[in-house]
């Protein structure tokens, strides 16, 4: 031990006054330094020395003879070559592939769950402070079940539910009105006693009440009403009453018309004979078939959708049917509103159409079916 330390140089500062553990950092220094195998350099001339061009290290071959001028070390003698260092790579994504296919699938189970818990939250909110009169009592109505009785007495099929009545759109047009007053009657001195445009309107208001009262969507329109430009309904009857010319005879009846240019066993046609059939029914005045290019060639007809029924209805002569046409506007009313009722439950447009009302029962004309051009 004595040796050891006598060996040791003084430490390179040559201060006394270093430190005990300066001085024993320094012994442990040398002794490492002693330890380490020939060639090896120390930590610190590692650091400190220059760099230098790489040498290359070769292996002496079999056939190569030893040097006797350089020596052997007993342990490079007896060192085997170590083996290259083994070890196993884990793909890098199948890890993150296993824990990505349960993730996903636990995050669409907690959004359905989540999704499920608000809509039931929101829909019992919503239930307790909606007021019950918040929805239309004539809408309610209409999504009512049918009734048995009515069901049972036109022979229909019932549905779970009706049929809501205002998604049809029908139009009643009140003749001349908004434009002219028509056909006029007029006493003795000349001064007129009745005008068409007021038994018109008188019948037309009361027809799209009657409508109206059963759900469906009317539209009250004038003669030139700008909605008829191109207007799309299930039906469209437009009203007016005939001339109070003095032909010299007895001249009586009502008249219905489509459009001369719509197709003769068509909607249109459907819609004519059930208006004439129903208005016949109730109104006791004789069908006139005296048809006029003014209705046939109806102006209206080049107006509207292509696709909408229209017919116009002459109700009566105004001198020869004047009683009625003057005193009974709603028999009139109920006579033409059960023409509509016969259109929409035959055409198929309202299929689980029943009479609307007790009173409402309608007629439906027995139309023959054309025989096509090819079979004749």
């Amino acid at each position: 031990m004595s040796d050891e330390i006598k060996d040791n140089p003084p430490p390179e500062n040559g201060k006394a006054g270093d430190s005990a553990s300066a001085i024993f950092a320094a012994i442990m220094r040398e002794a490492a330094e002693k330890a380490k195998p020939k060639g090896a350099k120390s930590a610190s001339e590692s650091a400190t020395a220059p760099p230098q061009a790489s040498q290359k290290t070769t292996e002496p071959s079999a056939d190569a003879e030893p040097n006797p001028a350089q020596p052997v070390d007993d342990n490079e003698r007896t060192a085997a070559p170590a083996e290259p260092q083994r070890f196993r790579r884990i793909p890098h994504g199948s890890l993150h592939q296993r824990r990505g296919g349960s993730g996903l699938a636990g995050g669409f189970l907690r959004t359905i769950f989540v999704v499920g818990i608000s809509a039931g939250l929101v829909a019992t909110v919503l239930t307790w402070f909606t007021d019950p009169q918040f929805l239309n009592p004539a809408v309610v109505k209409g999504l009512q079940l049918n009734d048995p009785m009515l069901m049972a007495n036109t022979g229909a099929t019932p549905t779970p539910v009706a049929t809501p009545n205002w998604h049809y759109r029908i139009g009643i047009i009140s003749g001349h009105r908004g434009e002219d007053s028509g056909a006029v009657c007029e006493d003795s001195y000349g001064y007129p006693e009745l005008q068409e445009v007021d038994v018109n309107f008188a019948v037309a208001q009361r027809v799209v009440a009657k409508l109206k009262a059963d759900n469906f969507t009317v539209d009250l329109l004038d003669e030139n009403d700008p909605r008829l430009d191109n207007y799309q309904g299930v039906a469209l009857v437009s009203i007016h009453a005939n001339t109070c010319y003095d032909f010299g005879e007895f001249v009586s009846g009502y008249i219905v018309a489509k459009a001369e240019a719509r197709p003769d066993f068509g909607n249109d046609t459907l819609l004519r004979e059930c208006v004439a059939l129903n208005f016949g029914g109730l109104v006791p005045l004789e069908r006139s078939f005296v048809l006029t290019l003014d209705m046939t060639d109806y102006h209206v007809f080049r107006t509207i959708h292509p696709l909408t029924p229209a017919v116009i209805l002459e109700m009566g002569y105004m001198l020869a049917d004047r009683e009625v046409l003057e005193n009974e506007p709603e028999l009139l009313a109920q006579a033409v509103t059960n023409g509509i009722y016969c259109y929409l439950g035959v055409s198929g447009n309202v299929s689980s159409l029943a009479p609307a009302r007790a009173d409402a029962r309608y007629l439906v004309p027995l139309l023959e079916t054309p025989t096509p051009e090819w079979r004749r």
